[in-house]
């Protein structure tokens, strides 16, 4: 299930790279706004503006964004389109975080974080899956579910190094299901992130060998016995 999944979301991911136009951060407005027109190069998009929700691929580079919005005015990711920050500082100010869109579709919305980039928010929610790669950190600032998947599952992949802080260390229990480190989730085990505080780093997951391959390696040694 989990192959499928991953399988079908880069599909989709490729898919809309080839058929969609990007929008790029350009930071050629006065001040680091997300919704400044002036901040983005939008010669790539039938877009005349940033919007929420954005159905474009999304790419930001070498910024420091603090976004203001009133509180629970998400910025959503449309179906199978991604946002990818590199190299740099994202804020939610309020009481605000990336989301995907409430819909009928099983289609995840992505957010990348990437190159040593870092997003400070109050929670994500609604079928987005945030990729954060080993020079990277992600931190939710809300209490009770900031990894929300009530409405659409939402999941934290982390690259081993990657860093992840939640309110308590009670919320990785509550949320690890959503929390995976190359494929393994938090629930299944716990070894795959180590802890300062409430700020958890992901290690390196070793897959354990299963059952049949256990009974292939001892036919092969069998086999080897009887050769000699």
């Amino acid at each position: 299930m989990k192959r499928r999944f991953i399988t079908t979301s880069a599909a989709v991911f490729t898919t809309c790279l080839c058929s969609h136009a990007a929008i790029v951060w350009s930071g050629g407005g006065a001040s680091d706004d997300f919704y400044d027109v002036a901040n983005w190069d939008l010669s790539g998009s039938a877009s005349t503006a940033m919007s929420s929700p954005t159905d474009d691929i999304v790419t930001i580079t070498g910024a420091t964004i603090n976004e203001p919005s009133g509180s629970f005015t998400n910025l959503e990711i449309g179906d199978g389109f991604s946002v990818t920050m590199s190299g740099t500082s994202f804020t939610f100010s309020n009481n605000n975080g990336f989301t995907g869109v409430n819909d009928a579709s099983d289609v995840a919305s992505t957010l990348h974080i990437v190159e040593g980039s870092s997003m400070n928010a109050q929670f994500a929610a609604i079928g987005i899956q945030i990729n954060v790669d080993s020079t990277s950190s992600l931190r939710f600032r809300g209490a009770g579910d900031p990894i929300n998947s009530q409405t659409e599952k939402t999941t934290i992949n982390l690259s081993p190094g990657a860093q992840l802080t939640l309110p308590s260390l009670a919320e990785f229990t509550e949320q690890g299901a959503d929390i995976v480190v190359n494929g393994v989730t938090f629930a299944e085990d716990p070894s795959i992130l180590s802890f300062s505080g409430s700020t958890a780093t992901a290690n390196s997951v070793v897959p354990e060998l299963s059952s049949s391959l256990f009974a292939m390696v001892g036919a092969l040694a069998l086999l080897g016995r009887r050769r000699k």
